[in-house]
């Protein structure tokens, strides 16, 4: 297609914790790219997604969640996400319609509305559309004149409404990436994230967040693809809750993080998972960039 013809934007999908940006960046792509967990905190990188249809192409960038920071981990994933924000043509903030308008949200959207932005007011599905207007209207008293998009990331509710008017924003030129791209990501860091995605379900409060994700070999084979993992956690006792009883936490994680990574490479996976104790792993900045943090 001549560069003429086509359009492109890069689309930052940010917002506090917990709100819905890997479902919303999921639901727009038509496949789970990106983990989604009830926790907060989830996504710890950046994302990247591409949607190409007919002449526009919407380079997406799922950010961290902005907080603030309480430990090296999380600066450095509020780093991302407000580089994520800086790249971007356009931003969208996402506000939970459930949880209403926060301090981050009082801080991030007038400094966001000096550029490009769409605040996104997500979960449609559980709230009344008669409580949208005083979100709105609390929106605009933030940044006036700030464009708002209600929608449901879970149900698909006015998404495409949300892809449409990104398309209207986004510039004529060439695209980015190839039509039939769909992340610059490779498979090994997707795999790392759907193991994280299960420690995320399965452990409960703080744990999961005591845990990194290390793929020390991944290869294609004529009839499967081998993965050796390793979980790391920062002391014996948190290694013997993440292996569990006779091993049957960790092979529970294995188990339905190897279905999840054969659903997206559409073949048959073996995965074998490690479990180490690294102490102080969570302030060990080469141990943070091995493992993508």
């Amino acid at each position: 297609m001549a560069d003429a013809q086509t359009r492109v934007a890069v689309v930052a999908l940010a917002g506090a914790p917990n709100v819905g940006k890997s479902t919303l960046l999921n639901r727009i792509l038509g496949q789970p790219l990106s983990i989604a967990t009830p926790k907060p905190q989830t996504t710890r990188a950046r994302v990247l997604g591409v949607h190409t249809e007919g002449s526009l192409q919407l380079v997406f960038t799922d950010t961290p969640g902005v907080h603030r920071p309480r430990s090296p981990i999380d600066e450095r994933t509020v780093r991302r996400a407000r580089a994520g924000m800086r790249e971007a043509d356009v931003t969208c903030w996402i506000v939970s319609a459930e949880r209403g308008v926060g301090p981050i949200d009082r801080t991030e959207i007038p400094r966001l509305a000096e550029s490009t932005l769409i605040v996104v007011l997500n979960k449609l599905d559980v709230v009344r559309k008669p409580d949208l207007l005083p979100l709105m209207a609390r929106i605009n008293d933030i940044a006036p004149g700030t464009e708002c998009v209600p929608l449901s990331a879970l149900r698909g509710d006015n998404v495409e409404l949300l892809v449409q008017r990104l398309g209207e924003l986004a510039r004529p030129g060439p695209w980015l990436y190839p039509a039939d791209t769909l992340t610059d990501q490779p498979m090994r860091f997707f795999a790392a994230e759907r193991i994280r995605e299960q420690l995320l379900r399965q452990l409960d409060q703080e744990l999961p967040y005591r845990t990194a994700v290390k793929i020390e070999d991944y290869r294609e084979e004529e009839h499967r693809t081998v993965i050796e993992a390793v979980i790391y956690t920062d002391s014996v006792s948190a290694r013997k809750i993440v292996i569990g009883k006779g091993g049957r936490r960790v092979k529970a994680v294995g188990t339905a993080a190897r279905r999840s990574i054969e659903r997206l490479t559409g073949g048959h996976v073996f995965l074998a998972i490690d479990v180490r104790v690294k102490k102080d792993w969570q302030r060990d900045r080469r141990f943070l960039d091995e493992v993508g943090l």
